[in-house]
């Protein structure tokens, strides 16, 4: 939700100061006995029963190899803040956890080491396995500099029990935007007849990311070559319909109340009847026989589209023992391929109704929207990106005060001036 990715923004601004003494080529943080296993540390945001399951995978490829020792260092609260700072003194962990919109800045500013030699050929290394999205974010001009272990695309959870309530037709897989919003504006209603609504079609408050709307219509906000394109005609189409479902349509309910109570908690508690949540959110479980959860792919104009929440293993330019580091990073991604959902590779995917049961019903799905999913075009300065596309588009509309070409034009000129154009 917006409180969470915003901190992980403002932590971003950061790094940009505080990295560049961490750029040195020296080698050093990984250490070994002669003889004996390298040993290398792994940096996690892991924390709680996540780390128990962490630490679990860790044993079993420790067990299974002579070649290398992993040991965890769990980063539970600050995570980058703390990573950025060892890496600055370049005693960042040999292995650490990165999820998209760090990658590009510190692969540029050489705290990360590319992969391509350790990779390829590598038999237990299918790139053509990877999913396209997945893959992409880990590659920076023809090198790759992180392996993806995890691929949460946003998908559509729809409350099956309120729309047969209702009498509407449940979300379709190939629902366009104009068909979400009939949906949307039948579920949303004043229900107990005290003249406020109280029971909305959706929820919109910097969830989901604007991206949602515009690469479904067809549009860019920074395109692959890095050219600034949210005020394009494509991208502006899709922030009118954005405008019109909060605005016009008044089908989620306003910022305020929105985020007093939280989108999630609203859909778990039947306020709102559809959510747009990662493929691996847990709702099935949270709302257990409350009510029937159903999930389908995000609507769509002229594409299907969906952002997605990625997240790669990368080694630091630092780690004395590359050859084994790689090693490890290697069979580590792997095995988090059979612990976390969604995982970035076709074969398996395959495992997911064995990972997670109860997200056997949404299957199919699922591997729809893995084949398109993706993350942002990546840019180094991607934490100001998002912070200018909040402060001049996202916010404004959302409290109705600026048109979706006005927005879009002001947010076009804020990127250009990040990305130097």
């Amino acid at each position: 939700m917006k409180g969470k990715w915003f901190s992980k923004l403002t932590a971003g601004l950061l790094m940009s100061s505080l990295l560049v003494a961490g750029c040195s080529n020296s080698e050093e943080g990984s250490t070994g006995e002669k003889g004996g296993p390298v040993e290398l540390k792994v940096g996690t945001w892991a924390g709680a029963t996540e780390l128990k399951e962490f630490q679990e995978i860790v044993d079993q490829l420790n067990e299974e190899t002579d070649e290398y020792n992993l040991t965890i260092q769990s980063i539970p609260a600050d995570y980058y803040k703390k990573i950025q700072t060892m890496a600055s003194a370049k005693q960042a962990p040999d292995l650490f956890w990165l999820s998209q919109e760090y990658i590009p800045m510190y692969a540029e500013l050489g705290v990360i080491s590319p992969l391509d030699e350790y990779v390829k050929d590598h038999k237990e290394v299918d790139l053509d396995d990877y999913f396209e999205g997945p893959l992409a974010i880990g590659q920076m001009k023809d090198k790759l500099y992180g392996l993806p272990w995890i691929n949460q695309p946003i998908m559509l959870y729809y409350n099956k029990s309120l729309f047969e309530k209702e009498g509407v037709e449940v979300p379709q897989a190939d629902w366009t935007w104009d068909e979400f919003s009939k949906a949307a504006k039948a579920i949303t209603k004043d229900t107990d007849g005290d003249g406020k609504t109280d029971q909305y079609g959706t929820n919109i408050d910097g969830w989901p990311p604007i991206s949602t709307w515009v690469w479904t219509y067809g549009g860019e906000i920074i395109d692959k070559d890095g050219n600034v394109k949210i005020d394009e005609p494509e991208a502006i189409e899709g922030i009118k319909k954005f405008d019109e479902l909060i605005n016009k349509d008044k089908v989620a309910p306003d910022k305020t109340q929105s985020q007093n109570t939280g989108g999630p908690e609203m859909f778990k508690t039947g306020k709102i009847g559809m959510f747009f949540g990662g493929a691996g959110d847990d709702f099935e479980k949270q709302i257990g026989d409350s009510f029937d959860v159903g999930m389908t792919e995000v609507p769509h104009a002229t594409e299907q589209a969906t952002f997605s929440w990625i997240a790669d293993t990368v080694m630091s330019s630092n780690t004395k023992n590359k050859d084994v580091a790689a090693e490890a990073l290697i069979d580590l991604t792997n095995a988090m391929h059979e612990w976390k959902i969604l995982p970035p590779t076709k074969s398996d995917l395959e495992n997911v109704a064995d990972i997670r049961p109860e997200k056997e019903y949404a299957l199919d799905v699922m591997k729809k929207a893995s084949e398109y999913s993706r993350g942002y075009n990546n840019q180094s300065k991607q934490a100001e990106i998002d912070t200018a596309i909040w402060q001049y588009l996202y916010e404004p509309i959302l409290l109705g005060d600026k048109s979706p070409e006005d927005a879009a034009k002001e947010t076009a000129e804020a990127l250009r001036k990040i990305i130097g154009q």
